[in-house]
């Protein structure tokens, strides 16, 4: 399968130190920098997308900092970048990372990241105590649960998913683990009588990545197979989830996230990072369903 290969952007890591302009000739108010990948780097690449389109482009501008999964990638982040933001910037140097160039600050660990372009943008309120703020947190905490058990399944570890025959066995299980949060997940949207999760009818920094993993496992539930290897006809999850399947559709039919769903960093890149984790090649970009 045939891999995206792009030669990243030289980031600078100094967050006093303004970055060069982006394609659309400005300066930009952020930097992401992460993997060439969806991975963790979807939700964060959807709601920089939402901050430009509902801030008029100029106020939220980015730029995105892929690096490639080869060993020049590899070798541009944790021999370059990363040594150089735990110098200037972040001792706690990670990606994903968030660079705020107006704030001066440099911000890393997923949630976090998604914490603060909530309140930045304009989708989380900035009470931490307000109901919105506890949902958000309570919603997003799940959602990387699941994460989590995706990671296991995709991902070469010990005790997991070693080869792709393994992923073609495990992958009904895991699935079926994948209902169980599917039901809490329903139930939560039914109790709150909420299209999305943490306000009724207005999207949150957490509906972000919950989009995300539903949106993948529409993918791995294609690559079911039979005992015999061959695929069988594809299951839908959604079907069993109504109020789950509005949510999925609604996020995918936001105006305000149409120029993401149309790049490449959706349409094109892998869903996980297989070659870092020395794996089979794993599923693949969800265009190819």
């Amino acid at each position: 399968q045939k891999r995206t290969t792009l030669t990243p952007p030289q980031p600078k890591w100094k967050s006093e130190t303004p970055e060069e302009e982006t394609e659309e000739g400005r300066q930009p108010r952020f930097t992401m920098g992460y993997w060439q990948m969806r991975g963790l780097g979807a939700a964060i690449r959807m709601l920089l997308h939402w901050g430009k389109c509902t801030h008029g482009g100029a106020e939220m501008n980015f730029k995105d900092v892929q690096y490639a999964q080869d060993a020049d990638g590899v070798n541009e982040w944790f021999k370059r970048d990363k040594v150089e933001m735990i110098k200037d910037a972040n001792p706690l140097a990670n990606i994903p990372d968030l660079i705020d160039h107006e704030e001066k600050k440099t911000i890393v660990q997923f949630l976090c990241i998604c914490d603060y372009l909530g309140r930045k943008i304009g989708v989380d309120e900035n009470d931490e105590n307000s109901d919105q703020r506890l949902r958000n947190a309570q919603i997003a905490m799940e959602i990387f649960d699941l994460r989590n058990n995706v990671i296991r399944l995709v991902y070469k570890f010990p005790n997991s998913v070693r080869t792709q025959s393994e992923f073609y066995e495990r992958l009904p299980e895991h699935l079926g683990a994948c209902k169980k949060t599917y039901e809490k997940l329903e139930s939560w949207l039914q109790f709150h009588d909420f299209t999305y999760f943490a306000k009724k009818d207005a999207v949150s920094s957490c509906d972000f990545h919950a989009f995300e993993m539903i949106d993948q496992h529409e993918h791995y539930q294609t690559l079911v197979r039979g005992k015999d290897g061959e695929a069988v006809e594809k299951q839908d999850m959604l079907s069993e989830f109504p109020r789950l399947k509005k949510f999925h559709a609604e996020m995918k039919s936001r105006p305000e996230l149409k120029a993401y769903f149309e790049s490449k960093e959706y349409k094109e890149f892998q869903l996980n990072n297989h070659t870092l984790a020395n794996s089979w090649d794993g599923p693949g970009p969800s265009s190819k369903r």
